[in-house]
C-alpha cells in the first residue's frame, strides 16, 4: 500500500468514526487521553483516531476502529526496511559533510581525501558519481591540459550551444578531440561555476597524485602548498596513506588554511578510518563520467 492509499484509508477512518483526525504511529507510548482511541496492530503500527479535546471518544467507535484496522492495515502494511548498507552510507555522509564544512571555513572551492596509491576517492565536499574515482579525474586533467596548450578553456566551450562546441575544439585532433567533445557535452548541463570547479579539482588531483607518487607511505607526514595562478591548493597526508586536499580558485591565506585543516584532521581521520574497505572500480577505458 503506497502513501496515497494509506491517506485515503485514514480519511475513511475519519469519516466513519466522525473523529477530528486519524493517523498511523510507529514507536513511542500509546496516547492516553479520553478523546483519543488507538489500537496496536501485529505489524508494529498503531492506528489512532482523535476526537475533539473536550469530548470523550464514543465507546462503539473503538469497535469500528478495530474493524477498519483489520480490514485495511494489518496485512497490507509492513514496517519500512532499513538499508543493508545504511551504516556505510552514514559514515560516508559524515566524512563528506565534514569536508564540505572545512571548505566553507577555509574559503576553498572544494576538499577531498584520496590515498597515496589507489584510485579511490574516499571523501569529497562536492557531489560525485558513485563510480567516479581518481583515474576518472586524471583523464579529465589530461584532456583539459591538452586543450589549455591551445588556449582552449573547456569550461567556457561547454557553455556554447551544441553545434558550436565541436567547432571550438577543431584545434585538437583525432582521439583528443573526441575525448574533449565527450567531456564538454557532459559539462554543458552544469553552471559555469560548477564546470570550473570540476576542471580545477581534476587538475589539482593530477598535481597531487604526481607529487605523492614520489613518496612512500613510510614517511610520517607529507605537506604541499601551491599558490600558482589557477592552481592553488593545500595537501597534507595523515594516517600513513591518506591525503587531504583543499583547492582554491584564488590565492588563500596559508596560515589560516593550514591551521584550520590541522584542527579538522583528527575528526576527518576518524571518519576515514571508520569507512569499510573499497574495491577500486574496474577500468572503464577512456569514457569520462561527470557528476550529476
Amino acid at each position: 500500500m503506497n502513501l496515497k492509499a494509506i491517506q485515503r484509508v485514514l480519511d475513511l477512518v475519519q469519516r466513519e468514526l466522525g473523529c477530528r483526525d486519524a493517523r498511523l504511529e510507529l514507536g513511542g507510548q500509546a496516547p492516553d487521553a479520553a478523546h483519543i482511541l488507538s489500537i496496536e496492530m501485529p505489524n508494529g503500527f498503531r492506528l489512532v483516531a482523535i476526537f475533539e479535546p473536550n469530548e470523550k471518544a464514543p465507546r462503539e467507535a473503538l469497535i469500528r476502529l478495530r474493524q477498519l484496522g483489520s480490514s485495511f492495515f494489518e496485512t497490507k502494511i509492513t514496517p519500512p526496511r532499513t538499508r543493508d548498507d545504511g551504516e556505510v552510507h552514514l559514515a560516508q555522509r559524515r566524512l563528506d559533510d565534514e569536508l564540505s564544512a572545512l571548505s566553507g571555513r577555509t574559503g576553498a572551492t572544494g576538499a577531498m581525501v584520496i590515498d597515496l596509491h589507489s584510485p579511490v576517492i574516499w571523501g569529497a565536499s562536492e557531489a560525485r558519481r558513485s563510480d567516479e574515482d581518481v583515474d576518472t579525474l586524471l583523464q579529465v586533467a589530461e584532456i583539459s591540459a591538452e586543450a589549455k596548450k591551445l588556449g582552449l578553456d573547456l569550461a567556457v566551450i561547454s557553455g556554447l550551444v551544441e553545434g558550436d562546441r565541436s567547432g571550438a575544439l577543431d584545434g585538437l585532433k583525432g582521439e583528443s578531440q573526441s575525448r574533449a567533445e565527450r567531456l564538454v557535452n557532459r559539462l554543458a548541463s552544469h553552471p559555469i561555476r560548477a564546470r570550473k570547479a570540476y576542471l580545477l579539482r581534476a587538475r589539482v588531483l593530477a598535481e597531487v597524485r604526481a607529487w605523492t607518487g614520489k613518496h612512500s607511505s613510510t614517511e610520517s607526514s607529507l605537506r604541499k602548498l601551491s599558490q600558482e595562478e589557477g592552481l592553488s591548493y593545500f595537501a597534507r597526508s595523515f594516517a600513513g596513506i591518506y591525503v587531504l586536499v583543499l583547492y582554491f580558485h584564488q590565492p588563500f591565506s596559508e596560515l589560516h588554511v593550514e591551521g584550520t585543516a590541522l584542527h579538522a584532521l583528527p575528526l576527518i581521520e576518524r571518519h576515514v578510518l571508520g569507512l569499510p574497505p573499497v574495491d577500486p572500480v574496474p577500468p572503464r577505458g577512456k569514457v569520462v563520467r561527470l557528476p550529476v
